[in-house]
């Protein structure tokens, strides 16, 4: 009787040692040198690119845990830097983003689908000036060991948020579209 349980208790023993144990979402530090908070829309016919040079990211994130995956994000619009200091006096204006009153954006993850090897659809919760959407972010995450870089890339209509108020409420002088660039680069937390 022994011998017979010994015998099937074996390939079950066998079976949990060799099954990895659930996957833990984890935290990541984001590397503020190497990460990217960038924008591009038309001026005048040209295009304008520029960036958000403070934000920063809490990310929480495995593949193999999306359920508990979650990322927020705090862009100080204060500041943009589209290399024009006069361009970016206006952008930080009342018709604009009025960084008196709204001081800073943010983005909440409310969901991540994995769509492929590194591909991802981050759902969320952006906020610009008080008003919030829902947008699907596409990103292609990768991880190595305990670095890892996202990118992202999306369209935008700076009408949905309000931005460009009054006479420039038009897309005679500034385009309506806005296209976000995104990479952070970031290291295991733990």
């Amino acid at each position: 009787m022994r011998r017979f349980a010994l015998t099937a208790a074996l390939p079950l023993a066998l079976v949990v040692a060799t099954t990895p144990l659930s996957a833990e979402a984890r935290d990541w530090r984001m590397l503020e040198d190497e990460s990217r908070l960038g924008f591009t829309f038309r001026q005048m016919g040209s295009a304008v690119s520029g960036s958000f040079e403070e934000f920063s990211t809490e990310i929480t994130f495995d593949p193999d845990d999306l359920e508990n995956a979650s990322v927020r994000t705090e862009i100080v619009i204060d500041s943009v830097n589209t290399g024009n200091s006069e361009r970016d006096a206006g952008i930080v204006g009342e018709d604009w983003f009025d960084t008196a009153t709204y001081p800073t954006a943010r983005f909440v993850s409310t969901d991540f689908t994995h769509q492929g090897g590194d591909a991802y659809l981050v759902t969320g919760e952006l906020t610009v000036r008080d008003i919030t959407e829902t947008i699907e972010l596409p990103m292609t995450i990768s991880i190595d060991g305990d670095a890892a870089t996202a990118t992202g890339t999306i369209d935008l209509d700076r009408r949905t948020f309000d931005v460009g108020r009054g006479d420039w409420a038009s897309d005679a002088a500034v385009g309506h579209d806005v296209v976000l660039e995104i990479e952070v680069v970031a290291e295991a937390a733990d």
